[in-house]
């Protein structure tokens, strides 16, 4: 007669849905949060050392590449250089001795532009391999940052 028990409330159903979507944007934060997605850059195939010795090559030519007040300068068999005075050296002295490896010393402000063309006029002049060497900034007395 009263009909009470349509006044009792009714069981809840868990829905499937609400727990996809918190799955969903779990694994959107993760994905966009991460290193999942890849940076564009330079990738670069560097060698393996076995031993804390690296293998000396049986012929080193050294250039030493350096910013002075905005500028690159490049220095090589005691001459100061730019890089197209550079290319036109390599080119006019013929190619370069039989397994001679080209040493890069490179300062930390040198660009990355700098150091590809050396790369190619390097391999362009016939030099076996090219290795780069880097070095940290040298902090004069006094002074409280390297840049």
């Amino acid at each position: 007669m009263l009909n009470l028990e349509t006044e009792l409330p009714k069981r809840a159903r868990l829905s499937f849905w609400p727990f996809v979507d918190v799955c969903a944007i779990g694994l959107l934060l993760t994905v966009f949060s991460s290193k999942f997605v890849m940076a564009p850059g330079l990738t670069l195939a560097l060698p393996e050392v076995g031993a804390s010795q690296v293998a000396i090559a049986p012929v080193y030519e050294v250039v030493t590449v350096m910013e002075v007040k905005g500028e690159e300068m490049i220095l090589f068999q005691s001459s100061v250089l730019d890089l197209d005075s550079f290319g036109k050296l390599l080119d006019e002295r013929g190619p370069a001795p039989e397994g001679a490896t080209l040493l890069v010393k490179a300062d930390v402000k040198v660009t990355v532009q700098t150091l590809s063309v050396l790369s190619e006029l390097a391999i362009r002049t016939g030099y076996a391999k090219v290795q780069l060497a880097t070095e940290e900034a040298r902090v004069a007395p006094g002074r409280l940052d390297p840049l």
